[in-house]
């Protein structure tokens, strides 16, 4: 699932097509997930439309409150990632990977992360990761 240094690619926020501003953030159940969630928040406020998918809540009291925070902002959440990979490249303009930091390096072939990346490794549309590990 690792993608080469030299195909790395950075990017304005702003260069994402406005017609459909849909993005979706995946987020891991560690510190890297509550980042993702974190950039949810500063997508809907610049008129993105995140929408969340946060399989494995941490029990952590500050994540609890990003995702409290987001849920005020009426930014909804997945209860399930789709399998379908078309499903995702047609609602979607590009997908924020805040699944695994430097710190979830080893749990790559854990559920739920296993399963995500796996998915994500089939999308067509640009996938921003939020650390290098798991992108």
């Amino acid at each position: 699932c690792r993608v080469p240094v030299s195909s790395l690619q950075a990017f304005p926020l702003p260069s994402l097509p406005r017609k459909q501003p849909t993005v979706l953030v995946v987020c891991g159940p560690a510190q890297n997930g509550a980042i993702g969630l974190v950039c949810a928040r500063h997508l809907r406020i610049f008129d993105y439309e995140p929408t969340i998918f946060y399989p494995k809540r941490s029990p952590d009291p500050l994540y609890r409150d990003f995702t409290t925070q987001c849920e005020k902002m009426d930014i909804p959440f997945l209860s399930y990632l789709p399998t379908e990979v078309q499903l995702i490249n047609d609602a979607y303009n590009a997908v924020v990977d805040a699944v695994l930091g430097a710190e979830g390096e080893a749990g790559e072939g854990r559920e739920p992360c296993a399963a995500i990346l796996a998915t994500l490794k089939h999308v067509r549309i640009p996938i921003v990761s939020l650390d290098v590990p798991s992108g």
